[in-house]
């Protein structure tokens, strides 16, 4: 009944539907079932004949002779799968797979297809390969009581529980590990595993199930084989192309020969690489598992396809990297090992880390456009990490109004995703810099990584190309819908939606994010003027530059946390905060100033510990100084972004003088103080003079 791996399917074999009238047809497969009704069971021929009349018998033909069929009925939006047939002779050359193919795409309004299957007739395998995924047993009317296993090939219709594809950024398979820390929670990494169903990572996280987990959990013989499957029942079924899987296969296998001859020497083995191959070829970007020697073995091989095989912790982590565009690993180039430079003659030859596998983008592609960039006078970039090796790399090229970016690429490394948002910063910065109001970005192999970090950043997309506003303005929202418009006129795009005095906050902030670095002046978004310590300003900001280095994860960071005492002004997010950095410090001595600009995206208030083990990678205070910030064992996190620092500080004489002229304090804030628009904009303008 089963295609067997690799098999070719003969060209001679045609799908035909019988009508009613049709009873050689009727008859053929009456004779195909009842020489197999040890496995099939009694099906009277009536119940052949109602199929044919409502056209839901499907026979497959080789020539004029009937070689299987598919006999199913439609209820509820589901196709249930009755009989699933094939003349012993023909089996294994994929003609079963053929029969579920054609009824999944005729009915492929339906929510997917259900088969009831014996367990003790050791079909799993044939099922999974089909496409199949169990999803619940139960016991059989017979007088022994035979297990049933329900199996379903879910057609990926969305309901209530569908995560949105808007906003899921990643899509991981499990092991058999992890699958049994959720189903057993005595086990040792059982609260490791729990952490993927966090409230706070629904709608971003998709777990599912591959054809290997659902392997696993059919060749389990203890009651625990139920338990799992109930588990596996909330997780998305995924499948892939078998030919696709095959030569991932034998890619892996030849990749791996070298660190380990005798791998794959047992059946566990053997799953580890289906794991691996079954999630690159469903195109998951997260294979999750605890088990150490699996990631030994293919975790360097499976990155260059784009999967990173991760512990439960470190999906966590990833998913808020990926969920915030300013996230808190980027490669800044800042204060950290990486470089930037230009490339050098000769250096086309080293971009193979770069390719594009999933468009089928060629090595001399790449090369050809990198030459090709270089003939028009683009200037083309690559990040180098600290071993020298090539991680990313981009081009621009400057039109009327529009900084172009022909070329936008990101290895798939462990900083592939903030990496590809640091480079959008920079993009933006340049755009700024040069005054120029878009960006379009016209890669044709554009990194996956770099196409998810632009969607986050709030590219859209026309005529196959992402574009952007960059408007440099500080104003009423007149004045920043003008510069957006006539922006995109130059671009020949559609203009942008109105914008009208007063918008909510949340569209405001949302506005000068994706606009940035737009400052939106007629709303009532607030700005706080927030108090810090040099020595913490120079750790968390960069601001005044230390002797001694800053922590790495602080020093590449687009994202940090000021930890502060829950009492007196609790600022509200969204809102712009203005930096003031007090005087004197331990390693520097510097005038009090106004020194940067953020965005507040968050407040948090919660016990003490809580908020250092969630932000203790964001922020500078150690433990001990977090509590005794805290009242009551409360403490108030801010989670801030897009932090830009002023090119002119704007020392104390100047904020005094700029208060009297618009309004505000004048005296130095001792907690978050909130300013009126006017003195922002002065001082904002002042900062960026």
């Amino acid at each position: 009944m089963l295609a067997k791996r690799g098999a070719e399917l003969p060209e001679s074999i045609r799908l035909a539907r019988p009508d009613i009238r049709d009873s050689t047809a009727i008859d053929a497969a009456i004779q195909l079932g009842n020489a197999a009704r040890s496995t099939l069971g009694h099906m009277p021929f009536s119940g052949y004949i109602d199929a044919a009349d409502k056209r839901t018998l499907l026979l497959a033909y080789a020539d004029d002779t009937a070689v299987g069929y598919a006999l199913y009925a439609l209820a509820r939006r589901r196709v249930r799968l009755n009989h699933l047939c094939v003349d012993p002779t023909w089996r294994g050359t994929g003609i079963a797979r053929l029969l579920v193919e054609d009824i999944s795409e005729r009915h492929s309004d339906h929510l997917g297809i259900s088969a009831r299957c014996r367990r003790n007739y050791r079909l799993g395998e044939m099922w999974i390969q089909l496409g199949f995924a169990q999803r619940g047993e139960r016991r059989g009317r017979g007088a022994k009581g035979e297990i049933l296993i329900d199996w379903w090939r879910d057609h990926g219709h969305p309901n209530l529980l569908s995560p949105d594809a808007d906003t899921v950024l990643v899509r991981a398979g499990i092991d058999m590990n992890v699958l049994r820390d959720l189903t057993e929670p005595g086990r040792t990494n059982a609260d490791e595993s729990y952490a993927l169903l966090a409230p706070h990572l629904v709608g971003l996280l998709e777990i599912v199930r591959t054809a290997a987990l659902n392997t696993e959990i059919d060749r389990m013989d203890s009651d625990l084989r139920t338990r799992c499957t109930d588990r596996a029942q909330g997780f998305t079924s995924v499948r892939s192309d078998p030919r696709t899987r095959s030569e991932v296969i034998a890619q892996l296998r030849q990749h791996t020969r070298p660190l380990d001859a005798a791998n794959p020497q047992d059946r566990q083995d053997l799953l580890d690489l289906q794991h691996v191959a079954e999630s690159i070829a469903a195109g998951l970007n997260v294979l999750v598992t605890n088990d150490r020697e699996l990631t030994r073995i293919y975790g360097g091989i499976a990155e260059r396809y784009g999967l990173r095989i991760m512990r439960p912790a470190d999906v966590v982590t990833h998913i808020d990297e990926l969920e915030h565009a300013e996230s808190y690993r980027p490669a800044s180039l800042h204060d950290t090992g990486y470089v930037e430079r230009r490339f050098r003659s000769g250096e086309n030859q080293t971009v193979e880390t770069l390719r594009n596998h999933t468009t089928g983008e060629r090595p001399r592609d790449l090369q050809s456009t990198l030459t090709n960039l270089a003939t028009i006078g683009a200037q083309r970039l690559g990040i180098f990490q600290p071993s020298g090796e090539l991680v990313a790399a981009y081009a621009t090229t400057r039109t009327a109004g529009v900084l172009q970016v022909p070329l936008l690429r990101v290895a798939s490394r462990p900083l592939a995703d903030t990496l590809a948002r640091q480079l959008l910063f920079r993009l933006r910065q340049s755009a700024r810099d040069a005054a120029l109001p878009m960006i379009q970005i016209a890669d044709p192999h554009l990194s996956p990584q770099a196409r998810l970090a632009a969607a986050n950043d709030g590219f859209q997309e026309a005529d196959g190309t992402l574009y952007c506003y960059v408007v440099d303005t500080v104003g009423p929202a007149s004045d920043v819908e003008r510069v957006a418009s006539s922006a995109a006129r130059v671009a020949g795009l559609p203009p942008p939606a109105p914008l009208r005095s007063g918008m909510p906050v949340v569209v405001a902030a949302e506005l000068e994010r994706v606009w940035w670095p737009a400052k939106i002046l007629d709303n009532e978004l607030p700005t706080y003027l927030i108090p810090i310590q040099q020595p913490y300003s120079s750790q968390l900001l960069g601001v005044p530059a230390s002797f001694l280095p800053r922590q790495d994860v602080l020093g590449i960071s687009r994202e940090h946390v000021y930890y502060r005492s829950p009492g007196g002004t609790r600022p509200q997010a969204p809102a712009r905060l203005l930096w003031y950095m007090s005087k004197g410090g331990n390693t520097t001595q510097q005038p009090a100033a106004i020194i940067a600009c953020s965005q507040l995206d968050s407040v948090i208030t919660a016990p003490a510990d809580e908020l250092y083990d969630r932000f203790q990678h964001l922020g500078v205070w150690d433990r001990n100084t977090v509590h005794q910030a805290a009242r009551d064992g409360i403490a108030q996190a801010l989670r801030f972004t897009n932090t830009e620092i002023f090119p002119r500080l704007i020392p104390r004489q100047t904020i005094r003088r700029l208060a009297l002229e618009h309004g505000g304090p004048a005296n130095p804030p001792q907690q978050p103080t909130r300013i009126p628009a006017a003195l922002f904009a002065a001082l904002y303008q002042e900062g960026r003079a």
